[in-house]
């Protein structure tokens, strides 16, 4: 996220990368990343939901979806990504990365990379792919972040959250190659506290790390998540009128806004590859 700019043109020709990321398991992460995905494709546009948490997926899990072909039969198979992609609400596409094989928690990066640009070949039937990292700092983790235009930490109030986010913003800060960070804070009692959350989180942020943080928005407490994961539904559509739902909505509209309207510089190692940066120019 900080190479040279590309024109409004290659923004277009390509799909907008969103990771989402958490220092810890548990706060809501994959949930942010499911309904995040489905609210961009009721807004009408294209999406792709890639389910990185590679051997522990369960974005699949949240849409209801049955196992199937995963990341896994495309590492050691050789199957197409395009044999492994499900349907998902609204028209998203999902890739699972699989579960129960723990050979797949960390792979090579030249592995990773050579994965990244297997997603090539949806490059123009998609406006956004929204990728839900596994928690953590691990290579695989800040890697994929650093490959993405938006790279989305999600933080609840919960101190394990605080410091473990702070923690991953630290990893990527020392790495030099994410300079830009947007923050959801999750399943908070509401807006104003929110606010107040992710202000703390950046001013100690701010204090020790060479890191910008935005607050993307928050995504209140609410008993309809419960509901919907119960019901194997993602919450924007089994409940779109709860409060959480339309904050979901407005995230939505939030990132659609911020890709029309910010730069979005592309890193050398850019999700789909140089080949694809060479092609885009």
């Amino acid at each position: 996220m900080t190479s040279p700019v590309p024109t409004g043109q290659d923004i277009r020709n390509r799909p907008v990368v969103v990771a989402v990321a958490s220092g810890k398991g548990g706060v809501g992460k994959t949930h942010v990343s499911v309904n995040l995905s489905v609210a961009l494709a009721k807004s009408g546009k294209r999406v792709m939901l890639f389910d990185a948490d590679l051997g522990l997926a369960n974005a699949g899990v949240m849409l209801g979806r049955p196992a199937g072909r995963t990341v896994r039969d495309a590492l050691k198979d050789s199957v197409p990504l395009t044999e492994i992609v499900q349907p998902g609400p609204a028209g998203i596409g999902l890739v699972s990365g699989g579960s129960g094989d723990a050979s797949l928690a960390v792979i090579e990066d030249d592995v990773l990379d050579g994965l990244c640009r297997e997603f090539r070949v949806f490059e123009d039937d998609l406006d956004y792919l929204v990728i839900d990292t596994a928690a953590g700092i691990a290579p695989n983790v800040t890697s994929l972040v650093e490959k993405s235009d938006f790279a989305v930490v999600v933080l609840t109030d919960e101190p394990a959250s605080f410091i473990d986010a702070y923690g991953l913003l630290k990893a990527l800060a020392q790495r030099g190659r994410c300079r830009d960070v947007l923050v959801v804070t999750n399943m908070v009692p509401n807006a104003l506290a929110g606010r107040r959350l992710f202000a703390r989180f950046k001013q100690v942020a701010s204090n020790f790390l060479d890191i910008n943080l935005e607050h993307l928005g928050s995504i209140p407490h609410d008993n309809h998540v419960h509901s919907a994961a119960m019901r194997k539904r993602c919450l924007v559509e089994a409940y779109p009128l709860s409060a959480a739902g339309q904050a979901f909505n407005t995230l939505a509209l939030d990132i659609a806004k911020r890709t029309r309207t910010e730069i979005l510089a592309v890193p050398n190692t850019a999700f789909f590859g140089e080949e694809r940066d060479a092609r885009a120019g």
